[in-house]
């Protein structure tokens, strides 16, 4: 009677640590997709005129649907927004873009390379790893903001940032679900900077 209830006992435990393994791997799985900022910064350059200067590192993980896309020719794009926002007193609060990093990825599939345009300022690379292209997508560095207004001192205001990928051409059903799913199009958590 004893060793019966050790052989529940053992089997209970190990379902637990089925179960347990079975959501660890799930959250790893999930936790695999997305947009993340690993390092983001501002520092301020220039007191008089309210110029910053911001730096982050944006990680592009890419959904299954979103690799396979860009490997069968779909161009995939890019934007990081930096926005001066305001709150206001009503609902929503008065955001005014200050700057954005448009890039388009390609694969070129002769060459096995992937192909990246950044738009605002027609640079281009070539990588021969999927990796290093998002590495360099992603990479901020000491990027300058427009001189901000005087009103930023009366207090409030905040630098929001975030970034958002999503291929070129989606068709009408995809474009709706992708509304509903990071499958489709993927965009990152937004980082603020009170301003003092």
């Amino acid at each position: 009677m004893h060793k019966i209830n050790e052989n529940k006992c053992s089997q209970s435990r190990l379902g637990q640590v089925l179960v347990l393994l079975i959501f660890f791997w799930c959250a790893v799985v999930w936790a695999e997709e997305g947009i993340f900022f690993k390092r983001n910064a501002i520092h301020k350059i220039d007191a008089a005129n309210n110029v910053y200067l911001v730096s982050a590192q944006i990680d592009y993980k890419l959904s299954p649907y979103l690799e396979q896309a860009l490997l069968n020719g779909i161009v995939l794009n890019s934007t990081t927004r930096m926005v001066l926002v305001k709150p206001s007193n009503w609902w929503w609060n008065q955001a005014e873009s200050l700057s954005t990093l448009n890039y388009q990825l390609k694969y070129h599939a002769l060459s096995r390379h992937f192909l990246l345009t950044r738009s605002d300022t027609n640079e281009n690379w070539n990588f021969r790893s999927l990796n290093t292209a998002l590495r360099k997508m992603g990479s901020v560095v000491n990027h300058q903001l427009p001189s901000l207004p005087k009103t930023i001192h009366e207090g409030g205001h905040s630098i929001y940032l975030s970034s958002v990928l999503s291929p070129a051409t989606l068709r009408l059903p995809l474009k709706i679900q992708s509304i509903f799913s990071s499958q489709y199009s993927m965009s990152s958590e937004v980082i603020k900077w009170p301003l003092p």
